[in-house]
């Protein structure tokens, strides 16, 4: 069972850095919950449901020209997984650049996410959204 989620975690990512909206929501559980640090400027704090995921990826790609997950570990145990690394990203409207460290978890129900919640130096990706004025 860990490899198997190893491998819907490391799909997570794929998906990440491609921005591929259609694939993310397919891993997620149709009662999925998501938490994200309000201080992201497209995060409202919580996704859930259905549509909830689709929700969170879709306002993150909007914003950024570019996004890039180095993951350095994932580890599983059980119904559960961490990963953590490094995030670089560009925001199409200011430019602004950011290179952070992250770290996320991931619960899984029958090999699919039922809840997320990611960590992850918001005041360098706060940072990079404002160089040019935008404000969150």
């Amino acid at each position: 069972m860990s490899e198997q989620l190893r491998a819907v975690v490391e799909q997570l990512y794929e998906g990440l850095n491609t921005a591929d909206v259609e694939l993310l929501p397919k891993l997620f559980d149709p009662a999925a919950e998501i938490r994200t640090p309000t201080s992201l400027p497209w995060s409202t704090g919580h996704y859930s449901g259905p549509d909830g995921p689709a929700q969170y990826f879709q306002g993150a790609v909007e914003m950024l020209e570019s996004t890039r997950f180095n993951v350095e570990a994932i580890r599983v145990d059980g119904d559960w997984a961490a990963a953590f690394g490094d995030w670089t990203g560009k925001f199409r409207e200011s430019g602004g650049e950011f290179n952070v460290r992250f770290v996320h978890f991931w619960t899984f129900r029958d090999g699919k996410v039922v809840y997320s919640e990611g960590i992850s130096d918001t005041v360098g990706i706060v940072r990079a959204y404002e160089a040019s004025g935008a404000r969150a």
